[in-house]
């Protein structure tokens, strides 16, 4: 459960040491327990396993300010939790213990969205992907302000920021990542490069060519070295695999040459880029902290890429295919894969049965149908010896519904040799395809909403090598085997898969990259930032 904000606009105080006699805590839990009631749930019961006794001495608003100061650093500034307006407060004790009873319950509920903020995220995700679970967190920020108030309140904010940000070491280099990029938007930013009549490559010269260098290493896209100077400032091969090198960080082709394209990056604003910074470190949250506990796999749509973990550590990437931007959106969920199928069917969406497949095929039935190997069905699961003639008549009933295409398994099938399955209701899985070839374009987003990958025969082994008796060889042997048209096989344990919406994310060397917003999804988080761009 997520926890609001509480709403100021009450008189603050401060606690028993710091008020004078006249105005003490004498009568304070019934007062707390009234305001504990009114907000109900977790709150009341942790106020009533403390028999309703206040918990905010001076020191521990002090630790409590320090704390959510420090938040900054992480891209949360106390802005969000309104820190100015609750100091002011605190300051100003009120001498009417129901009015302080109120004020101790709301620091209460701003520490713990503080310590939520931290270490869940600020943003709750499924405000913004709708599809996206809840994920159970059995360390609660209850839990975790329980602790921090056992300390000494001059070490309350240090052991926070010690334990509740999450253990993923990738969010370490992000928050790093972000110091970094402040600061240099702090020095004026980058310096802007020129842009030339043509791309800019190996070979040609440029203008700015000592800067262009220095900025390539400042990113480490060029290692540091000593270059010769060019009389005719011309790009020599080490720039050129450096720009390479940047344009794939930044979701370019990678051809070495300062294009259009290129050169919007190079001369993006660092504001940009720590803004962008700040909202991926918080979608960073959003995942399970304890990542050493179990295999997963993640797939970035902005990146186009998927990625399997194991004890914290990397154990391959590769590129994948995602839905078409603007047309069929992948959406940003969680599931299990339990399942795979070999040579498997493609069930053919009723929306693309009847806006893609049946007008064409109508023309000339029997030959596009078979040329194609797709099949008529009364269902999914129809055997071979149920499968209809290929007659305009049933077409009309396959774009009404009243009748199924399923594309038979085989090299030609639009799912490619395998597909990897992950019940959801958006009909959404992992799967090979019959054109490897767009694998090798930077702008990867061709597909209905499934995930296309590059490697299933790679997948599919680490899935079923957990089974027993399975490895590369006999995976794509059933791969090819025409005898067993989808086959089934169950995973031993599921495997956890995340499509997540990074557009700045570290790389497993460290370095930073940046993908491109494609599904606007970056724009809702920065309106819940309060960010303007």
């Amino acid at each position: 459960m997520r926890l609001p904000l509480p709403i100021l606009g009450i008189t603050a105080f401060l606690f028993t040491a710091f008020l004078p006699a006249a105005t003490s805590a004498q009568g304070m839990p019934q007062f707390i327990q009234a305001e504990a009631q009114k907000a109900g749930g977790g709150i009341n019961s942790w106020y009533q396993a403390r028999g309703y006794n206040g918990v905010w001495t001076g020191e521990r608003l002090g630790a409590l300010a320090q704390f959510i100061r420090t938040l900054d650093a992480h891209g949360l500034s106390p802005a969000l939790f309104q820190l100015d307006a609750w100091d002011a407060q605190w300051r100003a004790p009120a001498a009417d213990p129901s009015q302080r009873a109120k004020v101790e319950v709301g620091t209460t509920q701003l520490a713990l969205y503080a310590i939520q903020s931290l270490a869940y995220g600020l943003v709750d995700p499924s405000s913004v992907h709708s599809k996206w679970a809840e994920i159970p967190r059995k360390l609660t920020s209850y839990h975790f302000l329980d602790q921090a108030l056992q300390k000494q309140p001059s070490q309350m904010a240090a052991f926070l920021l010690e334990v509740v940000p999450p253990q993923d070491k990738r969010y370490e280099e992000m928050v790093k990542t972000l110091a970094r990029y402040r600061k240099i938007d702090s020095l004026g930013g980058w310096r802007n490069l020129p842009a030339t009549a043509q791309p800019a490559g190996p070979g040609t010269p440029y203008p700015e060519l000592s800067l262009l260098r220095s900025r390539l290493q400042a990113e480490g896209d060029l290692p540091p070295s000593n270059f010769k100077k060019s009389r005719k400032n011309e790009i020599d091969q080490r720039t050129s695999d450096a720009i390479k090198s940047f344009q794939f960080r930044h979701g370019i082709e990678p051809d070495g040459y300062i294009g259009n394209a290129t050169l919007a990056e190079l001369n993006t604003a660092t504001r940009q880029r720590v803004n962008q910074l700040i909202i991926n470190i918080d979608r960073l949250r959003w995942m399970p902290r304890a990542w050493e506990q179990v295999e997963h796999i993640e797939v970035n749509i902005a990146e186009s890429a998927l990625r399997l973990f194991d004890q914290r550590r990397q154990v391959t990437v590769m590129p994948v295919i995602v839905g078409v931007k603007g047309k069929h959106q992948t959406p940003v969920f969680h599931g299990k894969i339990q399942h795979l199928f070999f040579r498997p069917y493609w069930n053919v969406p009723l929306s693309i049965a009847k806006t893609e497949i049946v007008p064409k095929a109508l023309s000339d039935p029997e030959g596009y149908m078979r040329s194609h190997n797709y099949q008529i069905v009364p269902s999914y699961g129809a055997s071979s010896s149920q499968v209809l003639p290929n007659t305009a008549a049933n077409l009309q009933k396959c774009a009404s519904g009243g009748l199924l295409i399923r594309q038979a398994g085989g090299k030609n099938n639009s799912l490619g040799l395998v597909k990897f399955i992950f019940p959801n209701d958006s009909s959404v899985y992992l799967h090979d395809t019959p054109d490897h070839s767009l694998f090798q374009r930077a702008d990867r987003d061709f597909s209905h909403g499934c995930v296309r990958v590059s490697r299933p025969d790679e997948l599919a082994n680490i899935l079923l090598q957990r089974n027993g008796g399975w490895n590369i060889n006999s995976v794509r042997a059933a791969m090819q085997d025409v005898n067993n048209p989808n086959r089934k096989e169950n995973f031993s344990r599921p495997m956890p898969v995340y499509l997540i919406y990074w557009t700045s994310t570290i790389m497993n060397d460290g370095r930073v990259r940046f993908d491109q917003d494609m599904y606007g999804h970056d724009r809702i988080m920065y309106q819940k930032f309060g960010i303007a761009q």
